[in-house]
């Protein structure tokens, strides 16, 4: 544990592991105020993509969280010979998975969707103004406010430990995300921009609409990569029988094959508003 961040910082429970590290409360020693502190183990990345990844996330997660209200903000990084430190914000919501599942398959209204939607395509227009590409956007990586109230949560943008530097003029390249969101030309290979992140907007947006169907599906991850490289997009009645052809244009447009066609976040922000009741184009 890095000296520096124990002098900052009382250190808590643990609230969250994952494959190289851990995420734990902390609390600030000069204001009481409480963060999360998410604690990366370095010496355990043997892959050099992973090092990477590593060695760039709290750059590219303070950068992507600047004046950006949709993702949750990096306070401070703290680094030893072993060990990076990000102290966040302390997100006291569930994530967008646990809280489709409590939902029971029961589909997300649609009104409620497209205030969701709205909220995530003007956090990932921000970042990809900032020059940063997610790569991993998914239910899971998305933290709902939990004093939202009534109505659809409000929802933040979470873990960029994925993420890549595509500003001045760069590309993205790797296979890195979650097969069953992953756009096409990251599985094809070569190089890709932040488009990638609204092909995964995309199936969030179908995910909500349906209750937690995906519209690509397979036995493996290889089943699922040819899947999502076939692009065959559809809408089985059973599952979309009241949801309106506007929206169903909109998740065509957002998994669209041709990156070209594919609309930008901040296109996808100009079909609806945050405050909007419905999709339109």
């Amino acid at each position: 544990m890095s000296k520096e961040l124990e002098r900052d910082f009382d250190m808590g429970d643990e609230i969250g592991r994952g494959r190289f590290g851990v995420v734990r409360r902390c609390a600030s020693r000069s204001t009481g105020e409480a963060y999360a502190v998410k604690s990366v183990d370095r010496s355990r990345l043997s892959d050099d993509l992973d090092r990477s990844l590593a060695e760039m996330e709290p750059k590219l997660a303070q950068l992507a969280a600047a004046d950006n209200p949709g993702v949750v903000q990096v306070h401070a990084v703290y680094e030893d010979e072993v060990w990076t430190h990000m102290v966040m914000d302390l997100c006291t919501g569930t994530d967008l998975l646990d809280w489709i599942r409590l939902r029971c398959g029961k589909a997300v209204p649609e009104p409620d969707a497209a205030a969701m939607v709205a909220r995530l395509a003007e956090a990932l227009a921000l970042c990809h103004r900032s020059g940063v590409a997610h790569r991993d956007v998914k239910p899971d990586n998305v933290i709902l406010d939990a004093s939202s109230g009534d109505g659809p949560p409000r929802l933040r943008l979470a873990d960029f430990g994925c993420a890549a530097y595509v500003g001045d003029g760069r590309s993205a390249e790797g296979l890195v995300g979650t097969p069953h969101y992953v756009a096409p030309e990251v599985v094809a290979g070569g190089e890709y921009g932040v488009k990638a992140d609204v092909w995964s907007a995309g199936v969030v947006m179908y995910v909500l609409l349906t209750g937690g169907a995906l519209p690509f599906g397979g036995e493996t991850a290889s089943d699922v990569f040819a899947a999502v490289l076939r692009g065959n997009l559809r809408f089985p009645p059973s599952l979309f029988s009241g949801v309106s052809p506007a929206a169903k244009d909109l998740m065509r447009r957002m998994m669209c094959r041709d990156v070209y066609r594919r609309l930008s976040a901040e296109q996808v922000m100009g079909t609806t508003t945050s405050n909007s009741s419905s999709f339109h184009w």
